[in-house]
């Protein structure tokens, strides 16, 4: 089996999003029907680059990336596949976050992956600012945080801190390139939305937007046991 650059462009999308449902790489564009989806991903299972992942949470396959993969792979992204996990919330989040991805780049904008996006931010605290995904638009960047609910309040508004500091418009160049953002928090349902809402700082230098998934024309991912 030749390997071709759309299978290496597949790998490296399921390593960056920790694992894709088979109906998420049809609708990234990796294949037009099921069948074809189904044979390749077949191929490439067999050659150890993706591993199927069984899971009595959901109905469909899911890939990850399998142990050959790293020789296709740029060292970077091959070192994130030596902590990867397949705990039922974690793979929940994954599926929900490539869900969003999924409808908030349908109308063009280009995606950032989490791990691309992980940067330290100055001062005392030394806080971690690890984003779920940022969209490209041709007008305002958009960093994206999905919640399924789990996180505390003081926990999100920890996070919004860090959007925060980020806010300074030579922080934020220094660290992303671009003085400028949004923030929309992505969340399962009406009640958490609003939740989440209150506690969101009227001034905090930045846009920020809470919609759930049904707003953003997102499925959501049904909560696991």
């Amino acid at each position: 089996m030749r390997v071709t650059e759309r299978d290496i462009r597949l790998i490296r999308d399921i390593a960056l999003s920790h694992l894709l449902s088979r109906d998420q790489i049809i609708a990234l564009g990796y294949f037009s029907s099921i069948t074809r989806a189904n044979t390749r991903l077949r191929e490439l299972a067999t050659k150890k680059l993706i591993r199927r992942m069984d899971t009595p949470f959901f109905v469909q396959s899911l890939y990850m990336a399998g142990p050959l993969a790293h020789e296709l792979l740029e060292t970077r992204v091959a070192k994130l596949l030596e902590s990867r996990t397949d705990s039922p919330r974690f793979v929940r989040h994954a599926l929900a976050v490539t869900n969003a991805r999924i409808a908030l780049t349908q109308k063009g904008g280009e995606w950032r992956f989490e791990q691309q996006l992980w940067r330290t931010l100055p001062g005392k605290t030394s806080q971690t600012l690890r984003p779920d995904g940022l969209v490209i638009t041709s007008t305002i960047p958009i960093f994206i945080e999905v919640d399924m609910g789990n996180v505390s309040i003081p926990k999100f508004k920890e996070k919004l801190s860090g959007y925060a500091a980020l806010a300074h418009p030579e922080i934020c160049q220094s660290l992303y390139g671009f003085s400028e953002f949004r923030l929309l928090t992505v969340t399962t349902g009406t009640l958490r939305s609003r939740n989440l809402r209150s506690v969101m700082p009227q001034r905090s230098g930045f846009a920020m937007l809470c919609q759930t998934f049904e707003e953003i024309g997102a499925s959501l991912i049904p909560n696991w046991s």
